[in-house]
C-alpha cells in the first residue's frame, strides 16, 4: 500500500502515464527521463466510486472463468433458442474483449457497458438467468397449446379511447 501511495504521489508531481501502464517522470523533477515500470499499480484501482462495489484485483481471471462458464451452461440450450444465439454472441464478444485488453480501463472502453466489477455483476446476473430459462424452457410450447388472438374494435372496451383520437392529431411526439 505505501508503494502505491508512493507511485500514485510520483506521478501526480512528476509523472505522466505511458501506454501499457509505466510511467515516465519530467526533467522538471530533477529526474532524468527514464521509465519506471509501475505496471501492478497501474492496473488496479482504489474505488470504483459505486457505494457497495469493491474494486476486483483478478478481474480478468474471473471474468474469464464466468463467461467460459456461461458458454459451456448455454451449450445445453437447444440451438433454435433465440436466447442461446444472443447469449453466445454477446459472451463470445465480451470474452474476446477481456483477451485484448490490456488493463481494466481498455476494456471498459471496448465493452461501454459500465466498469470491470460491474461486468463482472452482469456475467453472474446472467449465469441466474441462464439457469431459470434452462428450467422454464421458454422455448417449449405445450402440444395443442392456442394463443388467443384479440381483435381490437374502434371503441370497444379494450380500446375505448380509439375514437377519441382518431379524431385529433396523436397526443404523442410522433403520430400513428
Amino acid at each position: 500500500a505505501f508503494v502505491s501511495r508512493m507511485a500514485a504521489v510520483l506521478l501526480r508531481h512528476c509523472g505522466t502515464k505511458l501506454r501499457g501502464g509505466l510511467f515516465k517522470t519530467h526533467a522538471l523533477c530533477g529526474f532524468s527521463p527514464q521509465i519506471f515500470p509501475f505496471r501492478a499499480f497501474a492496473s488496479a484501482k482504489e474505488t470504483t466510486g459505486i457505494v457497495g462495489l469493491k474494486p476486483e484485483a483478478d478481474w480478468r481471471a474471473k471474468l474469464t472463468a464466468v463467461y467460459e462458464k456461461t458458454l459451456a451452461e448455454a451449450s445445453m440450450l437447444p440451438d433454435s433458442a433465440a436466447y442461446k444465439k444472443l447469449l453466445v454472441a454477446l459472451t463470445n464478444e465480451r470474452l474476446a474483449a477481456v483477451g485484448k485488453a490490456e488493463d481494466y480501463s481498455a476494456l471498459e472502453d471496448a465493452v461501454a457497458c459500465g466498469q470491470v466489477e460491474q461486468l463482472l455483476q452482469q456475467a453472474e446476473d446472467e449465469l441466474g438467468v441462464l439457469e431459470l430459462m434452462k428450467r422454464e424452457k421458454p422455448w417449449e410450447v405445450p402440444t395443442g397449446h392456442a394463443v388467443p388472438v384479440l381483435q381490437f374494435k374502434p371503441g370497444s372496451e379494450h380500446n375505448p379511447n380509439f375514437d377519441r383520437w382518431s379524431k385529433f392529431d396523436w397526443p404523442g411526439p410522433g403520430k400513428p
